[in-house]
C-alpha cells in the first residue's frame, strides 16, 4: 500500500465536502443576476474539487509525489480562505446570510484543509 492512501482518502473526502457543502448545503443570495456570492461559492467549489482529484492522485502515488500533492492542497487551502474573505468575498451587507453564515464556514474549511495537508507534509516528510 502506498504511503499517502489513507491521506489522500482524507484529501478526497474533505475536498469533496467543502465542495458539496459551497454549492448545496451553505446559503448564498439566489438573485438574478447572480451576486458575488454566487461567484465566491463556485470558485470555492472549484478549487475543493481539486483537492479531491489531487486526494484521489494521492492514493496511487509515491512519498516524493505525495508530499508535492500535500503542498499543493495547502496552497488551495489557502486559496479557498482568500476566495472567501479579499478575492471575491461575500456580499457586502453583513446581515445576509452569506456574509454572517457561508464565509466563516468557508474559512474554517480551508483553513482545516490546510493544516491536515501540512500535518500529513510533515509526516511524509518524516518517513524514511
Amino acid at each position: 500500500m502506498k504511503p499517502a492512501f489513507f491521506s489522500g482518502l482524507l484529501m478526497l473526502v474533505l475536498g469533496a465536502l467543502t465542495a458539496f457543502a459551497a454549492l448545496v448545503w451553505l446559503p448564498h443570495c439566489a438573485a438574478n443576476p447572480p451576486m458575488k456570492c454566487v461567484w465566491m461559492t463556485h470558485a470555492v467549489a472549484a478549487a475543493a474539487g481539486a483537492v479531491a482529484v489531487l486526494g484521489v492522485l494521492m492514493q496511487f502515488a509515491d512519498r516524493g509525489v505525495a508530499m508535492g500533492l500535500q503542498i499543493a492542497n495547502v496552497v488551495l487551502g489557502l486559496l479557498i480562505i482568500a476566495l472567501a474573505t479579499v478575492v471575491i468575498g461575500p456580499c457586502p451587507n453583513p446581515l445576509m446570510k452569506c456574509h454572517s453564515t457561508t464565509e466563516g464556514a468557508l474559512v474554517i474549511a480551508g483553513a482545516v484543509l490546510a493544516v491536515a495537508a501540512l500535518a500529513d507534509f510533515w509526516r511524509l516528510s518524516r518517513r524514511r
